[in-house]
């Protein structure tokens, strides 16, 4: 049998799966409970990101370590073995 057919046959039979009623089983204290207080998602967020200059010093973080890693592999390869 090939994969697809089996898969719908199983996904199939999962949506045909009794669940258990949920109503009633919560505690007293949530029906009464209040709502969390929403407050602005860019409060919480803080300022927004400039992705021009974010991209820029990354880029510069990068050229950094490419040099440094260059200079480190040329001092491997001019040193001499005993």
């Amino acid at each position: 049998m090939k994969p697809l057919p089996l898969l719908i046959l199983f996904l199939a039979c999962a949506g045909c799966t009794n669940f258990p009623e949920l109503e009633g089983r919560e505690q007293p204290d949530v029906k009464s409970a209040r709502y969390p207080k929403l407050i602005p998602l860019q409060e919480n967020l803080g300022p927004p990101i400039d992705p021009v200059n974010e991209a820029a010093e990354v880029e510069e973080d990068l050229l950094a370590r490419r040099e440094a890693l260059q200079k480190k592999s040329e001092e491997l390869q001019n040193v001499e073995i005993d």
